[in-house]
């Protein structure tokens, strides 16, 4: 949006400015991003074998509490030439309440899974996965909710169950809606149970498990669209110079195409990351999708089409300081169904200033 930054910046100093004991300047941090690359993708013939610089791109940070048991937040993004976009915007009530569960309201990276929430700048690796992409679009899974989350009762183990009511656009494909003006979106429902305890006195291991749903009426149907999605985590640090990191995902998804037909897609990804020297991190990554549509063949009759894609990818990467700046080279083989691989070498640069909250196990 042309003055989202604007509007932020407002409207958080409005709330600020009505509660006792607000922080009346919140915490500004400012991300940006930078790429070189090269590729052999005849699609992109234009930047093929070539030496190809990104635009910048600058994500914005805007948080503060509003009050001991409130705070609020904004992520305002820049990408390229684009105008301002309000990416996230959203108010956390973190204590106060009964059962000592919290409660927030407004858009924002939807908790499904541990890699959706975060922002690429956090990532080990440069790339959203091929199932994500496919799944969530360009920008993640993103959507307006009111939602609550809760610690249950389950020992040395830490458990914490989330629920949510959407606005339900976040599954909907952009397409969907063109030419139909009786298409009425209801809202969506999420849910996330995830639990983590240590192994050792070094290690700690999660699992989580993820749901989405969401109904989308075209008259005279009702069509549901449902996203599960299991996923895995496994932490070792060996001293203070040294971690281990493995992660997994895996997707699900059933869309509804009208009555009789039914679509199912999934896919998954793995990586490993060890840092080393505390600066220092290297790792590799594998993902898979299995994507479903329904096209219509020469004599005008509905198939079911599948395509299948695998990619594998090694990065290094080197931070000097925290986060405030990292260089990170990647190196991605891309290999869709009955057509050639595709290679691509990235040279990506992250620099940030701000405070900066401690990024979750």
């Amino acid at each position: 949006m042309k003055y989202g930054f604007l509007f932020a910046i407002s409207l958080l100093a409005l709330c600020g400015a009505a509660a006792s004991q607000t922080t009346l300047n919140p915490d500004l941090s400012a991300i940006g991003e930078m790429r070189i690359f090269t590729h052999n993708d005849v699609k992109r013939i234009n930047e093929k074998g070539k030496f190809n610089l990104t635009q910048p791109g600058l994500e914005l940070n805007i948080g503060g509490y509003l009050n001991p048991y409130a705070r609020a937040d904004a992520v305002i993004a820049w990408e390229g030439d684009e105008n301002a976009v309000i990416e996230e915007f959203y108010a956390t009530i973190l204590r106060g309440l009964p059962l000592n569960m919290n409660l927030r309201a407004g858009k924002y990276l939807l908790e499904f899974g541990r890699l959706n929430p975060l922002h690429p700048h956090v990532w080990s690796f440069a790339e959203r996965p091929l199932v994500h992409e496919a799944f969530f679009g360009e920008e993640g899974l993103n959507d307006a909710a009111l939602r609550t989350a809760f610690l249950l009762p389950t020992g040395s183990s830490y458990t914490e169950l989330t629920m949510a009511v959407t606005r339900g656009h976040a599954l909907l494909e952009e397409d969907a809606l063109e030419g139909n003006d009786t298409t009425h979106i209801n809202p969506g429902f999420f849910g996330r149970l995830t639990t983590s305890f240590a192994t050792s006195d070094i290690a700690e291991f999660a699992l989580g498990t993820s749901i989405l749903s969401s109904v989308y009426e075209f008259d005279p149907e009702q069509l549901r669209t449902l996203l599960v999605g299991v996923d895995a985590k496994y932490k070792a640090k060996g001293s203070r110079y040294s971690t281990l990191l493995i992660e997994a995902e895996g997707l699900y998804r059933s869309q509804e195409q009208d009555s009789a037909n039914n679509i199912t897609s999934y896919g998954g990804y793995a990586y490993i990351d060890y840092r080393f020297r505390q600066k220092y991190n290297a790792g590799g990554m594998f993902d898979y999708t299995s994507l479903k549509s329904i096209d219509v063949d020469t004599s005008g009759a509905p198939s079911e089409v599948t395509s299948k894609t695998w990619r594998g990818a090694l990065f290094v990467g080197f931070a000097p300081i925290g986060e405030t700046s990292l260089v990170r080279l990647v190196g991605h083989w891309t290999k869709p169904e009955y057509v050639d691989g595709i290679w691509e070498l990235t040279m990506q640069f992250v620099y940030s200033f701000g405070p900066h909250k401690p990024h979750n196990f």
